[in-house]
């Protein structure tokens, strides 16, 4: 499977395969949202997977009236074939940004209805960098979490959990207070940072973490089908 597309999947619960940090609770506040119009558009990956970011539009209840929300509607194509829908909150903590994904709550991820209540949709967190034209994203990678709750370097909120006799994988289950406080602690320092300049650099891939580039698409999206 393609790297940018292990991303999405995992995200919308279609497969736990390991990859990412994730998270039960959201790493924002409401008061940390921001909104930058220069995210909105079609982008286009290194393995030519589509991604349209949208301004979301939700519900005033079932019956009620749209209006405009402070976040983002994701819709990824991997092909011609194949779409996944997620939403993304662009927020901020000492001056840097991040987003936070998370399934859309209308996305179809299972065919039976009986499967899907057995699923539980999970935030994960990137942080975001624009480098001329191109958006990058920089999630850390759920080995390194691993590495780091094995060897006792780092107290948070988790669970284990397993799937099956040969996998499992470690949740954080903390608050959004401790989250941010990991963020800080984690993606804000120099080490961290130095790491990603380089990636950027460098054009290489980030060793026990996820980079992926998006560069703005002017061709066309592929049809529903």
């Amino acid at each position: 499977m393609k790297r940018s597309a292990i991303i999405p999947v995992m995200l919308l619960g279609l497969t736990l395969s390991s990859c990412l940090v994730t998270s039960i609770h959201p790493f924002y506040r409401n008061k940390d949202k921001k909104f930058e119009t220069h995210l909105l558009g079609t982008w286009i990956d290194n393995d030519s997977s589509i991604w349209v970011f949208e301004k979301s539009v939700i519900s005033e209840g079932i019956f009620g009236p749209e209006r405009e929300d402070s976040t983002y509607s994701i819709t990824y194509y991997e092909d011609d074939n194949q779409k996944a829908y997620l939403q993304a909150t662009l927020f901020e903590l000492e001056g840097q940004q991040y987003v936070d994904f998370f399934p859309h709550p209308d996305e179809d991820h299972c065919r039976s209805e009986m499967v899907s209540f057995h699923h539980i949709p999970v935030h994960t967190l990137a942080r975001l960098k624009f480098s001329q034209d191109t958006m990058i994203f920089f999630w850390l990678g759920e080995e390194w979490l691993n590495d780091l709750l094995e060897e006792r370097r780092i107290r948070i909120d988790h669970e284990q959990v397993i799937y099956g006799p040969y996998y499992g994988r470690n949740v954080l289950t903390a608050g959004t207070d401790d989250l941010q406080k990991f963020i800080l602690k984690y993606m804000n320092d120099e080490e961290m940072i130095t790491e990603i300049e380089n990636a950027i650099a460098s054009n290489e891939e980030v060793k026990d973490h996820v980079m992926l580039k998006l560069f703005p698409h002017e061709g066309e999206i592929p049809e529903d089908k």
